[in-house]
C-alpha cells in the first residue's frame, strides 16, 4: 500500500470517534469564530405530559443535556420576550368576562336607584285602586254563637280565611281569624304576615291589607268581639266611622259617646239591642301610619276597630 492510501485510512483516534458529534462546527472557515452546535439532548427527552394550568403559566426552562449535567440553554435568552398566545387568549377572556359582569351590576345598580320607586309607586297606585269587596261580619248576629259556629258560618260565606289563633287552641275559648284579600292565596299572606307587615314596602302592605280584616273574639271576660281593618277608600276619619257604623247597621242607633281617646283614636260609642239581647259598640278610627311604620303609605289611609261587648 502506498503512502498516499495509508494517509487515507482513518487513525484509531478518529474510529474510536465515530458517532460522537464535535463541540466545534469543523465546518468553520479560517479566521471564523467557532459555534458550538445545538444539543439535541432536549429533542431526544422522553415527552412529559404537565397539568394545564402548569402549561399556560409555567414555561418549561430550555435545558442542555451534556452527559449527567443539565444546562440552561442560552437560546432562552433569544426568544421574543412577550405573552405565549394562550395566555393572552385568556387574559383577553377574562377581561371580557370581568367587563360583562361589571356592566351587569351596574345596570342592576342604577336600575335599583333610578327605577325601582318609580315601579314601587306605580304598584301602590295599582293596588289602591283595585276593587276588592271588604265583606265585613255582622258582629251583632255572631255574639249568641259559640266559636265553631262563627267559624263555620264565615267558612261558608265563601271567604279565603287564615287562623292565627285557631278555635280550641286557647283555654279560655275565643281565637282569632284573618279574612284575606279575595286575590290572594293563604299561603302568600302567610309569608307576608310572618315577615312582619311592618317589614313590608307600602305596595306590599296594601296589596294585603285592602280587602282584608282580621276577627279578634274573647271569652275571658264575658263575650267582647273585634274587627279591625285598614279604610283606604273613605278620604277622611270622619267618613271613616260613618262608613263603618254603616257596615255593621248601627247608622241610626244612639251615640252615647264620641270624641277623641287619650291613644288619638275618633270614635263613637254606644248600645244596641239584637234578637233580644243588648250589646255595647264602639266604633274608633286613627291614621294607619300610627299603627304601621311603612314609608309610602297614603295620608288618607285609616285604621279602623270595631267592637261589641256583652
Amino acid at each position: 500500500m502506498t503512502q498516499e492510501a495509508t494517509n487515507l485510512l482513518p487513525s484509531a483516534a478518529d474510529s474510536a470517534a465515530v458517532g460522537q458529534a464535535p463541540d466545534i462546527d469543523e465546518t468553520a472557515s479560517a479566521g471564523q469564530t467557532a459555534r458550538p452546535r445545538h444539543s439535541h439532548a432536549r429533542a431526544a427527552a422522553p415527552t412529559e405530559r404537565r397539568p394545564l394550568w402548569d402549561q399556560l403559566f409555567h414555561r418549561q426552562k430550555s435545558t442542555v443535556r451534556i452527559g449527567d449535567v443539565s444546562y440552561l440553554d442560552g437560546a432562552e435568552l433569544t426568544r421574543p420576550q412577550e405573552m405565549p398566545a394562550r395566555v393572552r387568549a385568556i387574559m383577553f377572556a377574562a377581561m371580557a368576562v370581568a367587563a360583562l359582569i361589571g356592566g351587569l351590576f351596574l345596570t342592576k345598580y342604577f336600575d335599583q336607584i333610578l327605577n325601582e320607586p318609580i315601579r314601587q309607586q306605580q304598584a301602590l297606585q295599582e293596588n289602591l285602586t283595585r276593587e276588592v269587596s271588604l265583606d265585613l261580619p255582622q258582629i251583632a248576629q255572631l255574639m249568641p254563637e259559640n266559636d265553631e259556629d262563627i267559624m263555620t258560618s264565615l267558612s261558608e260565606a265563601g271567604l279565603t280565611l287564615y287562623e292565627r289563633t285557631p278555635v280550641g287552641t286557647n283555654p279560655d275559648g275565643g281565637f282569632e281569624v284573618i279574612k284575606l284579600p279575595p286575590d290572594m292565596t293563604v299561603e302568600e299572606a302567610g309569608l307576608m304576615y310572618v315577615k312582619g307587615i311592618d317589614r313590608l314596602a307600602a305596595a306590599d302592605a296594601v296589596r294585603l291589607l285592602k280587602g282584608a280584616w282580621t276577627l279578634d273574639v274573647s271569652r275571658k271576660a264575658g263575650t267582647s268581639m273585634r274587627v279591625r281593618y285598614a279604610d283606604f277608600d273613605s278620604g277622611s276619619i270622619e267618613a271613616a266611622v260613618q262608613n263603618a257604623m254603616q257596615a255593621e247597621g248601627l247608622e241610626n242607633t244612639k251615640v252615647t259617646d264620641s270624641g277623641v281617646d287619650d291613644s288619638g283614636n275618633t270614635y263613637q260609642a254606644g248600645t244596641v239591642k239584637s234578637d233580644g239581647e243588648k250589646y255595647t259598640w264602639r266604633v274608633s278610627v286613627i291614621d294607619l301610619s300610627e299603627v304601621y311604620d311603612i314609608s309610602g303609605l297614603p295620608n288618607t289611609a285609616f285604621f279602623v276597630g270595631i267592637r261589641f261587648s256583652a
